[in-house]
């Protein structure tokens, strides 16, 4: 499956940020550890929370609603094959009797 330009740009730029944001982990890393402010680091932690959330690629409804199908689909499928497979047992079973 080919990527479009724009998809194809959009995954530089993230990787671009990423790099940037693993550099400046590394950065802090090397620095003189101090003591830090508790609400400093709470603050950040919540930052880095959302940045995260910025680069989750979400399922578009069209997706949703496809494997959401699928999902149903599998689920009765199995229901039938394994009903059937406990009615045959079951017949062997009394035609053994």
């Amino acid at each position: 499956m080919k990527k479009s330009e724009s998809e194809v740009k959009k995954t530089k730029v993230e990787n671009k940020k990423r790099d940037k944001y693993i550099a400046e982990k590394k950065a802090v890393v090397k620095e003189k550890k101090t003591r830090v402010n508790v609400f400093k680091a709470i603050s950040k932690y919540f930052k880095g929370v959302g940045t995260e959330i910025k680069r989750i690629k979400w399922t578009t409804m069209k997706e949703l609603i496809k494997y959401s199908i699928a999902s149903v689909v599998f689920v009765v499928f199995f229901g039938v094959y394994f009903y059937a497979i406990d009615w045959l047992a079951l017949l062997v079973r009394s035609l053994a009797n």
